[in-house]
């Protein structure tokens, strides 16, 4: 079947033509969260454990390694890293932030929220050599954190820039041992509390893929994670990975 993309046609399946960029106002954005020791309240499906700190508003963000090998001058270790967030417009904007191992490193931008932190740039190493920590201005509420030799933040979350809505379509769930995960959701962080749209049962060492055929939109604005709880004895570590369509509204 034929799908139109602006002026164009394209016959590839639709799944594919969003992969490629085809469509002019759809964009497919995906992450994936780690949570190695899930205990009996609800955390955040994130390295850091807990539930992820969050910014009332835009600020400057300070960024720092444990290894002074993550250095753009001169480092094996990871050089650079990317941003990218939420600015103080509501827009989803990056910043590229050069390392200077253990030292304090600020953003140029102000941003509300992190989506993602990635290496941009490593030296002979591959991978960053420390956990690279995304502090808010204040140098010590961790937002984000890069684990040690990973070269991306393992969190299972998103913040919707304004004049876009963003579609759940897909997701995948693992656990070690028992655990409930459930997704959050909020339109508006400032004025409405986090609400579970859906919760799953994943039982010991499975692994669960989800479509969802209707897929629940989150506006603009909006933030989503995954976050998690056992249900055992045993803490749990639990992954999350999922897909969502971006749309320009």
């Amino acid at each position: 079947m034929s799908v139109p993309v602006g002026q164009k046609v394209t016959s590839m399946p639709a799944g594919l033509a969003v992969s490629a960029g085809r469509f002019n106002d759809l964009a497919l954005k995906g992450r994936s969260g780690l949570n190695s020791a899930v205990g009996s309240t609800h955390e955040t499906i994130c390295t850091q454990g807990g539930i992820m700190n969050k910014l009332s508003s835009a600020e400057v963000l300070k960024f720092s390694s444990a290894d002074a090998n993550d250095t753009n001058s001169g480092g094996t270790g990871a050089k650079r890293v990317r941003l990218e967030g939420i600015d103080d417009s509501g827009l989803l904007t990056t910043e590229d932030v050069n390392l200077n191992g253990t030292g304090v490193v600020t953003t140029s931008g102000s941003f509300a929220y992190v989506n993602s932190i990635r290496v941009q740039k490593a030296g002979s190493g591959g991978v960053n050599a420390g956990k690279i920590s995304c502090f808010a201005n204040d140098g010590s509420t961790l937002l984000a954190e890069i684990v040690a030799g990973e070269n991306q933040a393992q969190k299972a979350d998103f913040a919707v820039p304004t004049g876009h809505t963003a579609y759940l379509t897909s997701f995948m769930v693992s656990a070690t041992e028992p655990a409930l995960v459930s997704i959050w959701v909020t339109p508006n962080p400032t004025g409405v509390p986090y609400l579970q749209k859906l919760t799953v049962v994943v039982t010991a060492g499975s692994s669960n893929v989800y479509q969802l055929p209707n897929p629940f939109p989150i506006p603009g604005g909006g933030r989503m994670e995954f976050r998690a709880k056992k249900i055992g004895s045993t803490d749990a570590v639990v992954s999350a990975d999922f897909q969502i369509l971006l749309e320009t509204d």
